[in-house]
């Protein structure tokens, strides 16, 4: 509407006309000229304000994800060790210094075991190794190649009850980055040698119900010729207060009238017999024996 095209009333045509009529000829005139003029629709308006109120909520709403963004830029943790891992091998739980282990599948590939211990954190390699049937599952080690600070290493503490084939737990120092090599034990082969005879703290493996200690070599030589289990001898030179040390001696140089000391099996078929030497040996004057070719240590040998 152009104001100026409105008819020109002066104020005297208007007076006395009531609010809302338009009865003079003056408004009649106005408002026949208001009337005839094309009205904007009552809906553009409200496109108009739709438009705005859009542009507004878009900029509100990228404001937002902008903030959320750099939150999350600052508070999601970088890609790291997990603090607990677990698979159809073992469970691992890291603390500061230690890391709890359950063994639940000892017959599990040995990578599975290399692949939780690396989930959280360590350089570690998992052999299986061969041991007496009683052992098979425990955890062995670890052997370290890597060098300590010094005045530290590492702990292997078994639980007194576990619900698991084998759990406890290894304490290490502090961010030790070092490599390291478990053992998981396995059923020996029939004649394998056992690659560790028992682990720390647990009695070795003997023939069953043989007690020999204080007994004559002749005596026990029979019952294990019985058994069908073969001897190597180690005859000991002891003191006094019951230390001594000793190395390894071919059957014919042990007589039947020494005394037996010790037994255990070094494989399914074999034992070693510990042997105090007679008073009239001088010590270290037997020839010793040309030892077996052992096996190179667990921890570096190559399955």
């Amino acid at each position: 509407m152009n104001i100026a095209d409105l008819a020109r009333v002066g104020d005297e045509e208007l007076a006395g006309e009531p609010v809302g009529q338009a009865s003079g000829a003056g408004a009649r005139a106005l408002m026949r000229s208001i009337m005839s003029e094309e009205r904007v629709p009552e809906e553009r308006v409200p496109v108009r304000r739709a438009r705005r109120r859009a542009l507004r909520r878009t900029f509100v709403l990228g404001a937002v994800a902008a903030g959320l963004a750099a939150v999350l830029a600052v508070t999601l943790p970088v890609a790291g060790p997990a603090t607990e891992y677990a698979n159809a091998a073992v469970t691992l739980k890291t603390g500061d210094d230690f890391i709890d282990v359950a063994i639940t599948d000892p017959e599990a590939d040995s990578a599975a075991f290399t692949e939780a211990f690396k989930a959280v954190g360590l350089d570690a390699q998992v052999r299986k190794i061969p041991v007496a049937s009683q052992y098979a599952g425990m955890l062995f080690g670890p052997a370290t190649p890597g060098s300590f600070p010094p005045g530290t290493g590492v702990i292997v503490t078994k639980a007194e009850t576990c619900a698991s084939v084998w759990c406890g737990t290894v304490s290490m120092p502090t961010g030790y980055k070092g490599r390291i090599v478990f053992g998981i034990g396995r059923p020996a082969a029939p004649g394998e040698r056992y690659a560790v005879i028992a682990p720390p703290g647990v009695p070795e493996p003997v023939p069953d119900g043989l007690e020999v200690r204080g007994k004559s070599v002749g005596e026990i030589r029979a019952e294990l010729a019985r058994r069908g289990l073969k001897i190597e001898y180690v005859v000991m030179w002891m003191k006094a207060d019951g230390t001594g040390r000793g190395y390894g001696v071919d059957a014919q140089y042990v007589k039947d009238d020494w005394t037996a000391d010790r037994v255990m099996l070094i494989a399914s078929d074999t034992v070693q017999l510990n042997v105090k030497a007679g008073p009239e040996v001088p010590r270290d004057s037997l020839p010793r024996s040309r030892p077996a070719p052992m096996p190179s240590p667990w921890w570096i040998e190559n399955e």
